[in-house]
Formats: C-alpha cells, structure tokens, sequence
C-alpha cells in the first residue's frame, strides 16, 4: 500500500512540473512582438518552479525505486505529448490530427512494453535487478582492491 503512496506523489509532482514546464515554454506564443529578454524574464520562473517539482518527483523514483531512468523519459515524453495537446487544443486553438492521437497511444504502448518487460519476458532475456544506489555502492565498496577478486572477474570465475 506504501508503494502506492509513493507512485501517486510520483506522477502528481511529475505531472505538475512537467505541466508548468511546457506552459512556460508556450506562454510567450501569445506574445509575436515580445523581446528576448522579456521573454526569458516570463519564462524563467515556469523553470524554476519546474525544477523543483521535478526534483522531488525525481527523488521519490530514485529513492523508492519506482521507475528506471528509461522509465523516467518515456514519462517525461508522455506527459509533455499530452500538456502540448491540450496547449495546442485549448491555448493556441489548433486542431487535434489523427497523426496526433495514434503517436499518443504508440508511446503508451511503449511505455507499457518497457514498463512490465514484455519484450524481455517474451524473449526469456533475463531482467536486471533494479539495485539502490547505496546498495550498489556498498558492493562497489566492499570489493574495491581486492585483488583476487578483479582477477576472477577477468577470468569469468566469480
């Protein structure tokens, strides 16, 4: 149930900085005859905001082992595909193409794929473990110069 917990204050700051993130990069569309520094000066606080929501998205992945890096950018394209379309639809009044629709569910499918490990599974390709940084360290740590140990990495022993 914890995990749960975590996946949803995952998405929500994920979804919120990456939310604010295309807005602040649109927002000044409206605006054809706006300086370069003007712009920037509009833009600037969408980034910051952006990066401390993402931050914390980040954090909680990272810390509880939600998502991978790939992960990570498969959500990241998604929910910007998805903010742009409703920018382009609601802001900038464009309409929505086919082409726009089945790309939307090309990368949910892909993101599914990568996700559960389809492909892997299938394949019978083994899936790496999902190890924590810490834990990762503490192995890198503990076999650091040992000499013996390097030696039967080479020769495929260990």
């Amino acid at each position: 149930m914890n995990k749960i917990i975590y996946y949803i204050q995952f998405l929500a700051s994920f979804i919120i900085a990456q939310t604010i993130s295309m807005w602040g990069q649109f927002y000044t569309l409206k605006y054809p005859n706006i300086s370069m520094f003007k712009a920037f000066l509009m833009a600037i606080p969408f980034a910051w905001l952006d990066w401390f929501f993402m931050t914390i998205a980040v954090g909680l992945g990272h810390k509880h082992n939600l998502v991978s890096e790939t992960q990570d950018i498969f959500l990241l394209i998604i929910t910007q595909f998805i903010v742009v379309l409703l920018i382009n639809h609601f802001f900038l009044k464009q309409l929505l193409s086919r082409s726009d629709i089945i790309a939307f569910f090309v990368i949910l499918v892909a993101f599914a794929i990568s996700f559960s490990s389809l492909v892997s599974r299938l394949m019978g390709i083994p899936i790496p473990k999902k190890v924590k940084k810490n834990e990762k360290e503490e192995v890198e740590h503990k076999h650091k110069g040992d000499p013996d140990d390097d030696l039967a990495k080479r020769l495929g022993l260990d």
